[in-house]
């Protein structure tokens, strides 16, 4: 498995538990700070409490049951239903990282994979100074991994921004402020300390400090916080069609898909992709289905619980970006509960 991130651990921890030899690479170290909104939907908090097999992390999580809409000087409220978890990705993949070595995976960091290539019979992983052979391959290495065949369009790309704040008394909901040309997301860690999180287009802004005062609300609030951390970017982020597969290796998380941040959904579909991954591979593995019968279950899988949340974030991120009035409209809509609470389970993994 390549990625120690939520969709990496879970796959290795989930091929772990059916009694496979795994071995985990991660080009970085844990614990680190990613940028990421850290909101871990309800949806998903029982797999990852299964993951980690203790529910301290997921216990001691502030709750979010309802998320606010900052949007052309107008305010929407929505329910969240199952309550969202608010947990820091320092701790996240720290915990997980660790659950992986606890449930017997071989994990490696600081192992960064050079190539993939495929042979008749196994897969030859090339590090910087040796190389491993593997029956299957599941590529969890991030939306923009060095190893997929297919590189994304440059038409639209965006950078991602991240830093955690002291806050006075922070709001209990997640917080969603947007502006032409992107949005910051705010929600509560806990002890007084919130997260903000960005996706901005680059020639908008390029840094927290300038994207905070592009939403009046967003300027007002953060004019008292005080960093706690030293901002964290990723660049580009960009959209690309769903792929489940890649010359024989497994997609998984973000290598696979990349849903709109503001859904929320992201870190549950980095969970449950990694354990479908595993799970198709599992009858490979005891060798009672072919590998290309492997990758088709994982495909329609993948098609069936995760792609439909990516589609309707997408048609979301579109009414977004629709002229003011038009985005009125929309929004009076979702001022409907039950017209609000289908379009946030829309943007859910399947059951």
């Amino acid at each position: 498995v390549i990625g120690g991130g939520p969709a990496g651990t879970s796959a290795a921890i989930t091929a772990a538990q059916f009694g496979f030899k795994v071995v985990l690479l991660e080009a970085g170290s844990f614990p680190r700070h990613k940028v990421c909104g850290e909101f871990v939907s309800g949806e998903a908090l029982p797999l990852l409490a299964q993951l980690l097999r203790t529910c301290d992390i997921v216990a001691g999580a502030p709750r979010i049951s309802n998320a606010r809409i900052f949007l052309d000087d107008r305010l929407l409220e929505l329910a969240v239903r199952p309550a969202a978890a608010s947990i820091s990705r320092h701790d996240l993949d720290d915990a997980l990282w660790k659950a992986a070595v606890g449930s017997g995976v071989v994990t490696r960091d600081r192992s960064r994979v050079k190539q993939v290539r495929s042979t008749a019979a196994s897969f030859v992983i090339k590090l910087e100074r040796e190389e491993l052979l593997a029956r299957s391959v599941i590529n969890a290495s991030g939306r923009w991994s060095n190893l997929r065949m297919h590189k994304p369009d440059n038409d639209e790309q965006w950078i991602g921004l991240k830093g955690h704040f002291m806050e006075g008394r922070p709001s209990s909901s997640c917080d969603l402020y947007f502006f032409d040309g992107g949005y910051c997301g705010v929600q509560p860690l806990g002890h007084g300390v919130v997260n903000a999180a960005a996706m901005v287009k680059p020639e908008v802004a390029r840094s927290l400090e300038a994207l905070l005062s592009l939403n009046s609300a967003l300027r007002a609030r953060s004019a008292s916080w005080k960093s706690l951390t030293e901002p964290v970017s990723t660049a580009p982020l960009f959209f690309r069609p769903p792929q489940t597969s890649d010359r024989g290796m497994i997609l998984a998380g973000d290598a696979a898909a990349f849903i709109d941040p503001f859904a929320g959904d992201g870190i549950s579909m980095a969970l449950h992709s990694g354990r479908l991954a595993a799970f198709a591979l599992r009858p490979y593995l005891a060798g009672e289905c072919s590998l290309q019968s492997a990758l088709q279950s994982y495909d329609r899988a993948h098609s069936e619980l995760i792609q439909p949340a990516v589609r309707s974030a997408r048609r979301l991120r579109r009414l977004l970006q629709l002229p003011r009035t038009l985005r009125a409209t929309a929004m009076s809509l979702l001022q409907v509960p039950l017209l609000a609470r289908a379009a946030v389970q829309e943007t859910r993994v399947r059951q």
